[in-house]
């Protein structure tokens, strides 16, 4: 038995992003990137310079996924499919690291959205006022305890002007060091999949009238169906679904794409385990206020184009239904038209029976005559018989009339 070639490839996808050992005081720095058509060699290559300005060493080595630290720092590299995403982690120190301005200038790909978490023990319900207001400010502040009540998270969801990344603050009360990992990962991950899902927002506000204006011409078209040639609707229908068709292969990988990643947002959403505090929103509510209307205009349009598609397909078949009916109608026509042209032929022929039996009569007649005159010597016997043929030339017809009818018998049923 030999191994699956893909066998190595799928058990490094589960594996692929572990999740780290984490314990506070740290800061940590996540951004998103998208890579702008840039290769993924490049891409590492600009990671592999960051990783020596910050003078770490590997630890984790895959074809999508880098990991390298010292005693201060941990960056981890992880690609996706249309972005990939740095994460710099200040170790035993509440401080937000930073990452290197000369870097940063020359960095491949562009920046789209990032988090700035700051991961503290349990203090004091005085000092967490003065933390609030020391980094959100007069900024309305969403806040809930996670993982079965062992942790406590504050954001405001608004990017900070120096850096443009969303600040979320954590709080320790119990969390295991893996516990703690995941938690911070899900965090940034939410923040990181609703960027990456709005992305399809402005190209669905921005379809929107395309898809009014196509739904109004189908309006229109369908309502000429009774009334119009066929062949004329027809070509302007095919015009319709070329257009709508170049408007689905434009929107549907992002439409589809943002369905995946707006799932992904609620299951991280979920994963938090959310414990409501009172007076404060959590994350969850946020999002359902914030989000899922964005969610639910992308939705929307992708569904108006499939709904938009089928209508023009059964629109298109009434049409061509109409058309096979047109046809068959013509065909029928034509064989009316055959069919009574083979008749009349049929009548003239019954009709020129006559003309046909009075020349077969003669030819017969003269036939036997002439071999009368070549058998009979005796002119007494010949005059006699050459009588008797005359007389019998009505029987002969009449023979003859009958013959031909049976021929024609089966003729004139068909």
């Amino acid at each position: 038995m030999r191994s699956h070639p893909l066998r190595e490839q799928i058990i490094a996808e589960v594996h692929a992003r572990p999740f780290q050992e984490l314990q506070g005081p740290l800061g940590m720095r996540h951004i998103a990137v998208t890579y702008d058509d840039v290769p993924l060699s490049e891409i590492k290559a600009s990671v592999a310079r960051l990783s020596d300005l910050l003078q770490l060493r590997e630890t984790t080595g895959k074809s999508r996924f880098w990991q390298g630290e010292n005693d201060q720092l941990t960056l981890r590299f992880e690609a996706h499919h249309e972005f990939y995403t740095l994460t710099l982690t200040a170790l035993n120190r509440l401080e937000l690291p930073q990452l290197p301005q000369d870097w940063l200038d020359s960095a491949p790909g562009s920046f789209l959205c990032g988090a700035e978490i700051l991961f503290r023990d349990h203090q004091s319900e005085a000092n967490e006022q003065a933390w609030l207001e020391q980094h959100f400010g007069e900024h309305q502040v969403n806040s809930s305890l996670v993982m079965s009540k062992v942790g406590q998270i504050w954001t405001d969801f608004y990017p900070r002007e120096d850096s443009g990344l969303v600040r979320v603050l954590v709080e320790d009360r119990g969390l295991q060091l893996r516990q703690a990992g995941r938690l911070l990962q899900r965090i940034y991950e939410i923040e990181t999949y609703r960027h990456i899902a709005l992305l399809a927002l402005p190209l669905a506000n921005k379809v929107v009238p395309v898809i009014n204006q196509l739904e109004n011409e189908l309006v229109e078209l369908s309502t000429r169906v009774a009334t119009e040639e066929p062949s004329k609707l027809l070509h302007q229908l095919m015009d319709l679904a070329e257009r709508l068709e170049a408007l689905s292969a434009q929107t549907s990988n992002r439409f589809s794409a943002a369905e995946a990643y707006f799932t992904l947002v609620n299951k991280r959403i979920a994963e938090l385990r959310e414990t409501r505090i009172e007076g404060r929103q959590t994350v969850e509510q946020f999002m359902d206020r914030r989000l899922d209307p964005a969610t639910r205009t992308c939705r929307a349009a992708g569904q108006r184009i499939e709904q938009l598609s089928r209508r023009l397909a059964r629109t298109t078949q009434l049409v061509r239904s109409q058309v096979d009916l047109s046809v068959e109608q013509q065909n029928r026509d034509m064989l009316s038209s055959l069919s009574k042209r083979a008749g009349e032929q049929l009548r003239l022929q019954a009709k020129l029976e006559s003309f046909s039996i009075i020349v077969v009569t003669y030819y017969a007649f003269d036939l036997l005559d002439r071999t009368l005159r070549n058998l009979v010597e005796n002119e007494e016997y010949r005059h006699l018989m050459e009588a008797g043929l005359s007389i019998s030339v009505p029987f002969i017809a009449l023979l003859l009339w009958l013959y031909i009818r049976r021929l024609l018998r089966g003729v004139g049923e068909d």
